[in-house]
């Protein structure tokens, strides 16, 4: 054989498996027999060729061909059967859609089986075409328009169930705690109402006084912004001031007077023997003996006497002339600091020949 021959036969059987495969795609199987039937739709909005064409959800065959009618703008479509299908005369071809993407179907649907006792549409009659909505797509609707949607019979039912509701709910009758809140609510708002309109009617009896505290309040506030450095100052000398306090060290504050409680303690300790020893001795003199019967016969107890007498009055004049010395909350080093000042102050009125009074009213 001829290799031009052979080259001739090649290109006829791919061209001819290419066109197989093409019906093929289409839903035509040029290697099996079919029967077809057509339709006539006034809209086939995503159909196509190829479109399967089921009964019962099993698919029996496909669309082969939409054609337009010029005339009457209507669309003829028509099915390609597999062979051995009966379909009866009272046949709908429903264009219907069957998944969420929108993909389309031609479904089949008839109330009675044929089985080809003259009862079957002959192949190439015209099946009665409808197009189902999207929703009687996806409830099961044959698009007869004396036929009840189940979408109006749920919707009955819920119509029914929600009135029921709401009379159990809101009604007045009903005795159900939700009901009696709610009549309850109704009436707080109606107070509300009344209420909301006699402070309305307050606020206009008195809406220049209020005008008036606005305006008072709106002065303030200019004031305190005018007055936004000074408080800005004396917010910083508070820190200052906080500042300062922190860096107390009050433990050695604390520990010095302690020290000088102890110091008092003890001289109100000695304080409280000397009365202990005058109250002895009275009670000597009152009983015609004792200490003070000496003191009018002997000198030596006069002049003991006398040198504790100046020691009281010496602890009493330091204690008005320095009663830093005595304070509790004084600091050892400010004790020391007060009696350095007090010595020069001594020392430059004796240098000057005066007491410390004449010197203090002469320095000024």
């Amino acid at each position: 054989m001829r290799y031009e021959v052979k080259i001739g036969i090649l290109a006829i059987v791919a061209i001819a498996l290419a066109f197989w495969g093409y019906k093929f795609i289409q839903g035509s199987n040029l290697l099996s027999s079919s029967t077809y039937y057509y339709s006539i739709y006034d809209s086939v909005d995503g159909l196509t060729v190829g479109t399967p064409v089921t009964i019962s959800g099993v698919s029996v065959g496909s669309v082969n061909g939409i054609e337009l009618n010029q005339q009457d703008s209507k669309a003829k479509v028509t099915f390609d059967i597999k062979k051995g299908i009966n379909i009866p005369k009272n046949t709908k071809a429903l264009i219907a859609t069957v998944s969420v993407m929108g993909q389309k179907a031609v479904i089949l649907s008839y109330d009675q089986p044929c089985f080809g006792d003259g009862d079957c549409a002959e192949e190439g009659t015209e099946l009665e075409g409808r197009v189902l909505s999207l929703l009687a797509s996806f409830t099961g609707g044959t698009g007869d328009n004396d036929e009840v949607s189940p979408v109006d019979a749920a919707k009955e039912t819920l119509k029914s169930t929600m009135d029921s509701l709401m009379h159990e709910l809101f009604s007045p009758e009903s005795d159900n705690p939700i009901a009696r809140s709610t009549n309850d609510l109704a009436i707080t708002m109606e107070n509300l109402k009344a209420s909301t309109a006699r402070l309305q009617r307050i606020l206009d009896a008195n809406a220049g006084e209020i005008n008036t505290t606005m305006e008072n309040l709106a002065a303030l506030t200019n004031t305190l912004a005018a007055k936004q450095e000074s408080i800005a100052g004396m917010i910083d000398n508070a820190e200052g001031f906080s500042e300062g306090l922190s860096k107390i060290d009050l433990e050695e504050t604390m520990t010095e007077v302690n020290t000088t409680i102890k110091s008092l303690q003890g001289t109100l300790s000695r304080a409280d023997k000397a009365v202990g020893g005058v109250n002895t001795l009275m009670q000597d003199v009152n009983s015609g003996k004792g200490t003070l019967g000496k003191l009018l016969s002997d000198d030596k107890m006069y002049i003991q006497l006398n040198e504790a007498t100046r020691s009281i009055d010496s602890l009493a004049t330091d204690f008005q002339d320095k009663p830093y010395r005595y304070v509790p909350f004084k600091s050892r080093k400010r004790v020391l600091k007060h009696d350095k000042r007090d010595a020069k102050l001594e020392a430059d009125a004796a240098a000057a020949g005066m007491t410390v009074e004449e010197y203090l009213l002469k320095k000024g």
